[in-house]
């Protein structure tokens, strides 16, 4: 089938290299379809970019690549449905196409999304085979399911995507943005705020994420970005994969996001042997309190990527129903006393429905803080919070270390370089 998959991902601070919509215009290929990307992140007129685009390929399915709902900080919230949602209905109005949607999105709740863009059909979590096994069903006239389950398919694990092939990465660079690189999908975590929680885990192969990343640096990307939620969920694996990689030696400089446990020494050795040269430490006060690691965890995770010389961010979520002030005096002490190099402060919850946050709210409003927004399905931005702006202040007490998300925007491998 003829196949234009979309990405409509306008948001630049930093602009993104749409990473899955290269993985699945990859395994479509595989599959003997015919396969155009239309990259909307740098036109002036997405709308006439789309119509010229789709008007030259006449496309039987268009597959829009949703990367999130919104930018989830409370100051300074930027929705992205709005415009998908206009795109698509576009596009109905361009061509007789299919209209497909994925990506990180759905995961807010995935039939509330694609009844608030208007789709024909999704697919939530992995798309590499699950697009496929969608076309599959149109192809032979069979009616598929409104909502196809990605971990279903999931992806095959020794696979090395073409890289480079469908994405001008020029405009990416020249606009401070970075390839990025994916070793494993979905959470062994089970955080009560975060939508990906808990999702069906599985890892790529990494003899493939190595011959990936020799795919990248051949093509000039040097820099990169890690997109896992989390690197270390499986210190394990995360060792293997960083022996391979040292042992390739790559000449890479990349930066990664990770949870403060598990870790040991050799870890942030092997980190260092790699060419990482920042990475951003996930923390929040729900999972201190809760005992899911200690502030003695947290040093030490510091204190191993300081000595190999590796640049720390921290991003801070704090402000749980049942929280106070007095308390969080104490974890904002902590990383005033340890010092990494940036810590960013998020003190307004972005609720999700399906979380665990989202399920308690919903059923019983908390006693303290309020709920800002009033979508029932929790797709437009609904925020919890007990703070306001100046109790964030008084507990970072003019300390430059600490940064209030939202107010700038700025990535952290950009706070760090």
């Amino acid at each position: 089938m003829r196949v234009a998959l979309v990405n409509p991902n306008r948001y630049l601070e930093p602009p993104v290299i749409p990473l899955g919509v290269e993985y699945v215009a990859h395994y479509l290929e595989r599959e003997g379809h015919e396969v155009q990307v239309i990259d909307l992140a740098f036109v002036a007129d997405p709308q006439a970019a789309l119509a010229e685009a789709l008007g030259s390929s006449r496309p039987e399915v268009v597959g829009f690549s949703l990367r999130n709902v919104d930018s989830s900080l409370y100051h300074d919230n930027v929705f992205f449905l709005e415009e998908a949602a206009a795109l698509i209905s576009a596009c109905r109005s361009m061509c007789d196409a299919w209209v497909v949607a994925g990506g990180s999105a759905l995961l807010a709740g995935p039939r509330e999304v694609v009844d608030y863009i208007a789709c024909d059909f999704a697919v939530y979590g992995p798309g590499e085979k699950a697009l496929p096994a969608l076309l599959r069903y149109l192809e032979q006239g069979v009616s598929p399911p409104r909502l196809i389950d990605g971990w279903s398919y999931s992806f095959d694990r020794g696979e090395v995507p073409a890289r480079g092939r469908w994405v001008d990465y020029a405009p990416y660079v020249e606009r401070r943005g970075v390839a990025g690189f994916a070793t494993q999908t979905g959470c062994l975590g089970g955080c009560s705020f975060c939508i990906e929680a808990n999702l069906p885990w599985r890892p790529r192969d990494p003899r493939a994420v190595v011959e990936e990343l020799a795919i990248l640096r051949e093509r000039g990307c040097r820099e990169l970005h890690l997109c896992d939620c989390e690197f270390n969920q499986d210190l394990d694996m995360a060792k293997e994969l960083l022996k391979r990689m040292a042992q390739a030696e790559l000449g890479l400089s990349w930066s990664l996001y990770m949870k403060p446990l598990p870790h040991d020494e050799r870890f942030f050795q092997l980190l260092a042997e790699t060419g990482a040269s920042t990475l951003t430490l996930s923390v929040d006060s729900q999972s201190l309190y809760a005992g899911v690691y200690s502030l003695l965890d947290l040093q030490s995770a510091i204190v191993l990527a300081q000595r190999e010389g590796i640049g720390i961010a921290v991003d801070l979520l704090v402000g749980f129903p049942g929280e106070g002030m007095d308390e969080l005096r104490d974890v904002f002490d902590f990383f005033r006393a340890v010092r990494p190099k940036t810590v960013g402060v998020s003190a307004w919850l972005r609720v999700f429905k399906y979380t665990g946050l989202g399920v308690d709210i919903r059923a019983r409003r908390p006693a303290v803080g309020t709920v800002e927004g009033d979508d029932p399905d929790y797709v437009r931005p609904v925020y919890y919070s007990w703070m306001s702006l100046e109790d964030c202040r008084e507990l970072i007490d003019g300390d430059p270390l600490f940064r209030i998300e939202g107010l700038e925007r700025r990535s952290n491998y950009e706070r760090l370089s």
